[in-house]
């Protein structure tokens, strides 16, 4: 795993600044702690951070063709790169090193751009091609690396992390609206563009091309549900499944230096668990985290698979002292994030660094097997649709806009009110309710004109002819995953130089699941019923009848207790407030009703809190280059 990043002046007679490229390396160290390297070449200039895990004696970076033609910066791993190799070799390649590097930019050099839908991994790289002098980024299909880019008139600067573009010193940083209404909608940023204005995500699966002064993108992969035959028998998709899974995770175990897994207890991860002890010849190492809130802590259930697979089990216990690393975090995560899960996974990431270099995670079983409760919550919406729609929208829909957020049962009556007719969840984000009354006049005022659902939107209308859970997983898969969970894992594996594999991912195994029957997937209320059945050999009935629990902090105890005075110091102080975004009334009710215990609003504070430290650390601190406590 690495950290990549580079310059590309759109004046052919201008040279990249080597200032700038070894600012945006060192802000990436955390990424790639081994080496260091770097490319210069008229317009362009590349440059790289190294984790060594395949070819440790070589296979540097970047690396140019063997022409000199063209040159790859590559962060992340092609996980059927022999194959890919061996196919090379046959049409006449003839390689230097042993890294998927080298394939990976002997595959480009023959097929373009067309490289990229024949890889299976995790990657997001870019390339300078002389030959047609384009500069191409690309990201994997599910985005499970980061790359940012900004264009001006003058250059495209690029960078793993945000951070990284900003280290640059040509871009300047100012909020982007857009950015913050999503963040403030859904507690992360799901768009296409970055938080900072005129910064952007390279989408997954997408390869932005930047030729003769022109931009353009394209997509290599597309995500399909739907039947494409005759379904199969349930015996035959648990075959199936069980085969790819059982392939998924060995392409994983390809490693020059010490792997191991995260375990929860949970059936993801504790199959990804079990598959990886058939196919080692020694126990896996596995690392959990926990709390002392027992409610929230999944210990004991990860011991009990622990035992059961005879792992080497290590494992650590998260306090509220634990925030004192929340600076960091903020620092490492680049942009507003609300996901407080983060804080675990940075936790179990530093554990697991101590012993290992990669680790294997669970991370996508939801998505891919129909885990998440909400899908089986549609009918709830489904049922709350034969109340007529001018009614809902007409009546129910004014009464709860004109109602204090803080009344109770104003939850569904708010939801029921903005009910799509297509019976689906309705578009909500997170407490949109308590948003309206929390912004002040002027914020509100620049956010009118923006809809923080248009990618949602966007979505669903794409996938009108499926059934309405199939629905809901696609969209999660393509807008929650990349957008939260694989951000949260990326940035907090990368904090502690870890690199972090999700077997459950592949996607041959995605591809395959989408297009089985919903029952396949979710029967009644048993979510997860196809990997349920594939795992039934391999692990104890606890786990396959274990019910789901959310890799989540006690933050609404620490809250109302010794985190209390740490939420009020950063919310109500002057710099907070004096950014103009949120009226203090709201926010001093907010705090008080949940050191009450009359409310939850833990997830806000939080959400808040992670907010001004972002602005702290990335809009206050323009010279912040390394992480440290914001001042």
């Amino acid at each position: 795993m690495c950290g990549i990043a580079g310059v590309l002046e759109l004046d052919r007679r201008r040279r990249p600044s080597r200032e700038s490229l070894h600012r945006m390396a060192k802000v990436l160290a955390h990424r790639g702690p081994d080496e260091e390297g770097f490319y210069e070449s008229g317009p362009v200039g590349f440059a790289h951070r190294r984790l060594s895990i395949i070819d440790l004696a070589s296979g540097q970076q970047p690396m140019e063709s063997a022409d000199g033609a063209v040159c790859v910066v590559f962060n992340g791993e092609i996980y059927n790169y022999p194959e890919l190799k061996v196919e090379l070799e046959q049409r006449g390649h003839v390689f230097r090193t042993r890294s998927d590097t080298e394939v990976l930019l002997a595959l480009y050099v023959e097929a373009g751009i067309e490289a990229f839908a024949r890889l299976n991994g995790m990657f997001a790289c870019a390339f300078w091609d002389a030959r047609t002098s384009r500069l191409v980024l690309v990201r994997d299909r599910l985005g499970k690396k980061p790359l940012y880019y900004y264009r001006d008139a003058e250059r495209v600067v690029f960078g793993s992390e945000l951070k990284a573009v900003l280290a640059h010193g040509g871009v300047p940083r100012a909020l982007d609206l857009g950015a913050l209404d999503e963040y403030l909608t859904h507690g992360y940023v799901v768009g296409d563009d970055a938080i900072v204005q005129g910064v952007r995500h390279v989408a997954p699966a997408e390869a932005v091309i930047v030729a003769d002064g022109t931009l353009s993108r394209h997509s290599y992969w597309r995500l399909r549900f739907g039947p494409v035959g005759p379904p199969p028998s349930e015996a035959e998709a648990i075959e199936r499944t069980t085969d790819l899974l059982q392939q998924a995770v060995k392409r994983r175990l390809m490693s020059e230096v010490p792997l191991g897994a995260f375990l929860s207890g949970g059936i993801d991860s504790s199959t990804v668990v079990a598959l990886m002890a058939r196919l080692s010849p020694r126990p896996v190492q596995t690392f959990s985290v926990g709390f002392e809130e027992r409610g929230y802590s999944e210990l004991d259930d990860a011991r009990r698979v622990a035992r059961h697979l005879g792992t080497d089990h290590h494992e650590m216990i998260v306090k509220p002292a634990a925030l004192d690393v929340l600076p960091d975090l903020v620092w490492h995560l680049d942009e507003p994030f609300g996901d407080s899960s983060a804080l675990p996974t940075y936790y179990v990431c530093q554990a697991a660094r101590q012993h290992v270099t990669v680790a294997l995670s669970g991370d996508g079983g939801d998505e891919v097997f129909a885990g998440y409760t909400r899908y089986q919550r549609l009918d709830q919406w489904r049922r709350w649709r034969r109340i007529p729609g001018w009614l809902r929208r007409g009546v129910l829909a004014p009464v709860g806009r004109a109602m204090p957020f803080t009344w109770p049962g104003w939850n569904s009556l708010h939801a029921a009110g903005r009910l799509p007719d297509d019976g689906l969840a309705p578009c909500l984000g997170m407490y949109p309710y308590i948003l309206d009354d929390l912004c002040t006049h002027d914020l509100r005022a620049a956010l009118a004109a923006i809809d923080p659902f248009a990618r949602t939107r966007a979505l669903l209308a794409e996938s009108g002819e499926l059934d309405p859970v199939s629905r809901a997983q696609r969209l999660d898969t393509l807008q929650y995953l990349p957008s939260d969970i694989l951000t949260k894992v990326d940035r907090m594996s990368m904090a502690n130089s870890l690199e972090v594999r999700a077997p459950l991912l592949d996607h041959t195994l995605l591809e395959y699941v989408a297009t089985l029957p919903v029952s396949f997937k979710l029967r009644g209320t048993v979510s997860k019923y196809l990997l349920r059945q594939a795992a039934g050999r391999m692990l104890p009935a606890s786990v396959l009848t274990k019910p789901k629990q959310g890799f989540a902090i006690p933050e609404g105890r620490w809250f109302r207790g010794s985190l209390r005075p740490f939420a009020e110091d950063v919310l109500l102080d002057r710099r907070s407030l004096g950014r103009g975004f949120f009226r203090r009334d709201t926010v001093a009710r907010m705090l008080r009703h949940h050191a009450s215990g009359a409310r939850d609003y833990s997830r806000w504070i939080w959400n808040l809190i992670l907010l001004e430290l972002w602005c702290r650390r990335f809009l206050d601190d323009a010279a912040a280059v390394a992480p440290g406590v914001c001042a």
